[in-house]
Formats: structure tokens, sequence, C-alpha cells
């Protein structure tokens, strides 16, 4: 965010407070939505701001399909809708779901599941339940472009965080798996939580966390975050109680039944869902494996690279959470930072990967290059990038699981070369996004040593 940025805004919130520019002050009031308020802003404007955002959205939406289908030729993806609806109708049928039938969701997915099936059921109709999905998926996106917008407030001017907003609106590739996949759902919770949390309504976030992760499991990844941020005005050990607080009714209420009636269920959801040894190729994963293995012809074995990324992983969520720890100022885009990286690297280096995951750290990369020019411009090369990996050159490129050309021919080196572009693309977005110094490295360094020093003497 740009000194001048930050100096024209509070300039013109100083001026309102002050009493000076009679006409401003008569336009800056309060605003509520969600059950937050800001405060000094423009009201009409912010109204109009997020009437236009809902308008673009939805436009989107419909722009997406009819060019995906008419000028690229291209499919919609309903094969995950198959999946919601045979869940919904063995609930139906009286099955009780992990129980009964295997489901490779949290709990919570049944919520938009079950809506769109009642429309199912009137008009006797998979297709009435495939338009209602989306409809409900299209209200979650509208609800994470307001709080983006919201969120924007805290970091820019009204002005920006439109700008903000306006980038997830029209991210295209985010809005194709909006209309084909349920992750809009998890992430509206997410940004719900985002949300609540910089404008000090702590509580809210970690209910809001703890359902977002019975919904999927990666808004979890942002509470370890969002406790330190907390703390900031309290302590750790305060936000953990209240954490405690919140997590134990909810795991007493869903777990304790399960364990008592049929403990073997969580078993099999943690073994269908989170373990899996399936290498996809769209990850980093094996574009580094193809790397040294094809092209190299280094005997490295791609469970190798996959364990190496885990380890990987590991390291730079410890690291995160080491300087979300020791961070003085711990601000809001302090926080959104944390929240961009530690998602994308989950993301990263996952063996298993679904496109449809860019809709999880999309939003905090709105947020964070919204003043940058560069960002902006990389960020829908990255779109782009991701639309023609998904849906344009699946199976005709590749399938999950195999490139569609054998190795060392002309279709494979070009699956390859999609995939390098699509992960060296987004290293440069989130690395302009975050914007990274060596600051936090030296703080840790300097703690490590003092304790070293402390030790000595």
């Amino acid at each position: 965010m740009s000194k001048k940025k930050n100096q024209e805004s509070n300039q013109d919130r100083t001026n309102a407070a002050s009493g000076t520019g009679v006409n401003r002050r008569k336009k800056l009031s309060e605003f509520s939505l969600f059950g937050i308020s800001c405060e000094g802003i423009d009201t009409a404007e912010v109204k109009r701001h997020l009437l236009y955002l809902i308008i673009i959205a939805i436009i989107a939406k419909f722009v997406i399909v009819f060019v995906t289908i008419t000028v690229f030729h291209s499919f919609i993806d309903y094969f995950d809708f198959q999946y919601y609806l045979q869940g919904a109708v063995n609930i139906m049928q009286g099955q009780v779901p992990y129980a009964d039938f295997g489901f490779d969701y949290p709990p919570l997915v049944f919520i938009p599941i079950l809506l769109a099936f009642i429309p199912a059921i009137l008009f006797n109709s998979a297709a009435a339940f495939i338009l209602s999905f989306q409809f409900l998926m299209v209200i979650c996106d509208v609800i994470i472009v307001i709080c983006i917008y919201l969120i924007g407030l805290k970091l820019y001017n009204e002005k920006t965080a439109f700008v903000a907003a306006f980038l997830y609106a029209t991210a295209f590739s985010v809005g194709y798996f909006v209309l084909t996949k349920y992750d809009a759902f998890p992430t509206s919770i997410l940004m719900l939580a985002v949300l609540f949390t910089v404008y000090n309504r702590s509580i809210r976030g970690y209910i809001s966390i703890v359902v977002g992760t019975l919904a999927k499991i990666f808004p979890g990844i942002a509470l370890p975050f969002v406790a330190f941020y907390n703390a900031k005005s309290t302590s750790l050990r305060q936000e953990i109680i209240s954490i405690l607080k919140i997590g134990i009714p909810v795991a007493v209420i869903l777990f304790v039944p399960v364990l008592i009636i049929k403990p073997g269920i969580i078993i099999s959801y943690i073994s269908g869902s989170l373990v899996r040894s399936d290498v996809y190729v769209n990850t980093a994963t094996y574009t580094l494996y193809a790397y040294l293995h094809d092209v190299l012809n280094l005997g490295i074995s791609v469970s190798t690279v996959s364990f190496l990324m885990y380890i990987l992983m590991g390291l730079v969520l410890l690291f995160l959470l080491a300087i979300a720890y020791i961070e003085p100022k711990k601000d809001a885009r302090f926080l959104i930072k944390l929240m961009a990286v530690s998602i994308f690297v989950v993301v990263f280096c996952m063996a298993y990967h679904s496109p449809q995951y860019v809709v999880w750290y999309t939003p905090f990369v709105c947020l964070l290059v919204a003043d940058s020019l560069q960002g902006i411009i990389l960020l829908y090369v990255t779109q782009a990038i991701t639309y023609i990996e998904f849906p344009l050159s699946f199976g005709a490129l590749y399938t999950n699981t195999s490139y569609a050309s054998s190795a060392g021919t002309p279709g494979w080196y070009l699956a390859l070369a999609l995939f390098t572009v699509d992960i060296v693309a987004y290293l440069l977005l989130m690395y302009v996004a975050v914007n990274p110094t060596n600051t936090h490295i030296r703080m840790l360094l300097n703690r490590v040593s003092g304790k070293r020093e402390k030790k000595t003497e």
C-alpha cells in the first residue's frame, strides 16, 4: 500500500473529523452490514459501490458461461454436481452420511446440497438441482465480494477498496469454479471470519472459522493467525480460552455421538478424503518431478518429490506462525498477507490438486494487489492461465493423473510448459502481492540469538 494513498485517505477522514470541508463532512457517516460498522466513510458512495459490485459479479457469471461454451467451445463441468445430488438422494432414502455412505467433505456441505435439492424435488429435475446450487454459490460469491470491499475499507480508501472487490468479481477463472464447485461456500464463511476479525468482532470471527472448517478443511488454516492477531489487544492465553469455549462444545456435539455409535466413520473419512496417494499432474510436485525424472533423467521418484514438498509446506507454515507471533504491529494488512501465503503454500505443495482451489486464496490476493498495477496485471494473467488449464486444456493436454501425450513428445512438452508457466506466474503474483522483506528473518534470528545469550549467561 502506497504512503500517498494512505495520506490521502487519512487526510479526508481528518478533515471531516476536524470540521473542515462542510460538504464532505455531511457525506461522512456510519455504514453497517453483517453486524459490523464502518465509520467516517461516504455512505452513499459505499452503497453505490456495493450495488455496482453485485451487478458486475452476477453479470460476470453469465459472460463466463457464454464465452466458455460459445467462444471457446469448451464445457461447463457438471461432474461434482452428480456427486452432490447422489448424496442428497441417499439422505432422502434414510441413509446417514459417513455411516451408510462415504462422502469426501465435512458435514456442513450438506447445507447448500439439501437447499438445492428442494427445487429438484418440486420439479423432479436434476437440472433444477444444478441451477439452484449454482444460484446458492453465486450468493456466496456476492458475500465474498462484499467482504473484500468492507475489509478493503480497513486497508484503503473507498476507491481502492472498490478496485479490490472488482478484481475478484471479474476474476473469470474463479467465476468458472464458483459455478461448478461448492468452494465459494466455505470461502465466503472464511471471508466473513476475516471481516469480523479486522472489525474487532473476535468471537464471531472464531465461530465463522469453526463453521467454515466444518464446510471444508482449509478455513482452519486461518485459526492460529487470527488468534495471534486478536492477541495484540488481549493475550494469547485469553484467545486460546475463547477458541476452546467455541471449539469444545462443537466437538462434543459433532464427534462424541459419532465416537459412541460408530468410531470408524472418522477414520474412514480421514483415509478417504485427506490421505491421498495420487500425485496429480497439475501440481508443482509433479511438474518438478517431470523435470528431474524425464527431462534431466535423474532417478528420483515422484513420492520423494512429494515428501520434500510436504516438508517445504511444513517449514513455511512454521515460519509464518513464528512471524505472526513476533510481529509487533499485527495490523489488518499483515493478517491478510498471512492468510494469502498460508493458504497458497498449502495448495502449492499438495500432491493432490483441484483447479478450484484458486478460489480459496484469490480474495486475499485481490486485497493485496488493489493498489499495484503490476499486481493487477499479474492477477489477470494467472486467471487466464488457470482458465486455459481448466477447462480449455483438460482432456486435450492432460487428465488428473497423466499427460495426454507420452514423455518426450511435443504434446508432453506443451503440457509441461503450461504448468511451468502457471507455477512461475503464481509465484510472481504472490511475491508482488506480499512484497516480502528480510525484516522478519532478522527478527527471528535476533530472538534466537538473544535466547542463546541468556542461556550462556
